[in-house]
């Protein structure tokens, strides 16, 4: 008989492509465009000989993904990093020790094909590392985050869009976003032409320890009347850990150049499409209640903190659930249909559930259930 598993990734497959606009394959790659332009690069002929690849970091979250997509398609890597965190996993691996912050010695001498540098947060860090592997590597991979936007206010939110917090001097720049772009312009300034950079949304799938998407999964899983914020019409979007990680080598084997919004699914995806998506795989009775941003706002439950995954299409945010991504599909990003990703996604967390007791953070029941009170009161 089929598993619950083969069920799902079938399903998934052939519903969830259907109905969410998916393009091929789950997790297939494609050449990358012959176009130059700021996301566009040549191909290299072939695409696959061997590479040397250097990932700083390697053992977080996105970081495991490209080292096994990367040995899969016969690369050889090496890893650097603290040697402190996920320290069994790639016993077979080069494993170089050292400080990003501090202490890069390990790295000296030494020359790789590709860098892809997962864990970089500011220039300080950045401009350590390229200024050591500028002329030791051929191509350096930075993430960077879809943080760097001045706002989402564009009529077309490319990668072109307005960086940073134009209404005061960098000097004073603070947080992720702004140090992220500024990082990015450090290595533009190393490697020139050399330079990818990829700018993610929420990254989600096994292993995700951030419990943004987890807990959709979780609580849809769970069954009951489930509060939903915002509206249904509500734009949606994230990247499955797999496909971003595929999409990553896909770029270093054919030498592709420039900057990449990763957002998915290929097609637009509103709050209803996810959650009902979501509660296809699941066989729990289970009913969905909007409620209003502005209402939860004034029970202290604002987008992101601690209400997670997505935020209301207005203001500053009006496309934030919309960004361009035409240049990294263009160039071989494909998605996993949502079904797959959220069953799998479901079956890690059940796993890590029996291993550990884990609890979600975020909304807990107890809120959950007091709000949605509340709001059928106020009718």
């Amino acid at each position: 008989m089929a598993t619950r598993r083969d069920f799902i990734e079938r399903a998934g497959a052939l519903a969830g492509a259907a109905a969410l606009g998916v393009a091929g394959r789950p997790g297939a790659v494609g050449p990358a465009s012959a176009t130059r332009g700021a996301g566009m690069a040549n191909a290299r002929k072939g695409g696959r000989q061997p590479m040397r690849i250097l990932i700083l970091g390697g053992t977080g979250f996105i970081g495991p993904y490209v080292v096994r997509r990367a040995m899969s398609r016969g690369h050889e890597v090496t890893i650097f990093n603290r040697g402190q965190t996920n320290v069994h996993l790639f016993p077979e691996v080069e494993r170089l020790v050292g400080d990003r912050n501090s202490d890069l010695g390990a790295l000296e001498g030494r020359r790789w094909d590709a860098v892809v540098d997962n864990s970089g947060y500011n220039a300080n860090q950045l401009r350590l590392s390229v200024d050591l592997l500028k002329d030791a590597t051929g191509q350096y991979l930075f993430t960077s985050t879809r943080a760097v936007y001045h706002d989402f206010t564009a009529a077309v939110m490319n990668e072109d869009a307005p960086l940073g917090p134009r209404e005061i001097p960098e000097r004073d720049w603070v947080g992720y976003g702004p140090n992220k772009v500024l990082a990015e312009r450090v290595v533009q300034e190393a490697f020139g032409e050399r330079t990818l950079i990829t700018r993610p949304p929420v990254v989600v799938g096994p292993g995700d320890l951030s419990d943004r998407f987890t807990y959709w999964v979780d609580r849809i899983d769970g069954g009951g009347e489930v509060m939903v914020w915002g509206d249904p019409t509500d734009p949606v979007q994230f990247v499955d850990v797999r496909d971003l990680a595929e999409f990553y080598i896909n770029l270093l084997e054919h030498e592709t150049r420039g900057i990449f919004n990763t957002n998915g699914p290929a097609a637009p995806l509103t709050s209803a499409e996810l959650v009902y998506g979501i509660r296809a795989i699941t066989a729990a009775p289970v009913s969905f209640t909007w409620v209003d941003w502005d209402f939860l706002a004034e029970r202290g439950l604002h987008p992101q903190n601690p209400l997670p995954f997505w935020q209301p299409p207005r203001g500053l945010y009006l496309n934030y659930g919309r960004m361009d991504s035409s240049r990294a599909i263009a160039a071989g990003l494909r998605f996993r249909p949502l079904a797959v990703t959220a069953g799998q996604t479901l079956d890690w967390h059940r796993n890590r559930q029996t291993l550990s007791n884990y609890q979600l953070r975020l909304v807990t029941r107890e809120v959950e259930e007091r709000v949605l009170a509340e709001w059928k009161a106020a009718g």
